[in-house]
């Protein structure tokens, strides 16, 4: 009798060991996300008429927030066409993010900055996603 208890209390501190050991959010995985930043030039930065063309934005910093974190986890930096790709991610939910100025103008609290952000959720071992185009905005 005693026995089948201790194996049963065994058996169950190892089911649960193993099922507790969820991986959250992060780095050390086979995931992915990829996508491109553009600008758009504005004379007026709170007037899309006055648009002088849209580009390819090199060199700018976008960030990733791993699942329910407040602060960034990582920074990269856009590619000359304006690219980028977080390697190497394990599934979970991911908050992607860059800065552009304030498309509110001086009307806005912080005209120099507002987030242009995507969340995306990494559901595979070895998924992949594609965040499209996102659009910053500056004044020539």
């Amino acid at each position: 009798m005693k026995k089948a208890t201790i194996h049963w209390i065994l058996l169950s501190l190892v089911f649960w060991t193993f099922s507790s050991c969820q991986k959250e959010p992060g780095q050390g995985g086979l995931c992915s996300i990829k996508g491109k930043i553009t600008k758009d030039w504005r004379v007026v930065i709170s007037n899309p008429g006055t648009s002088t063309g849209i580009v390819p934005a090199p060199d700018e910093d976008v960030y990733i927030v791993y699942g329910d974190h407040i602060s960034p986890d990582d920074k990269i930096v856009t590619n000359y066409d304006g690219e980028f790709e977080f390697l190497s991610l394990r599934e979970g939910a991911y908050t992607v993010y860059v800065y552009s100025k304030d498309t509110l103008g001086a009307a806005a609290d912080n005209p120099e900055r507002m987030e242009v952000k995507a969340e995306v959720v990494l559901s595979g071992r070895r998924d992949s996603k594609d965040l499209g185009t996102m659009m910053i905005y500056d004044i020539p």
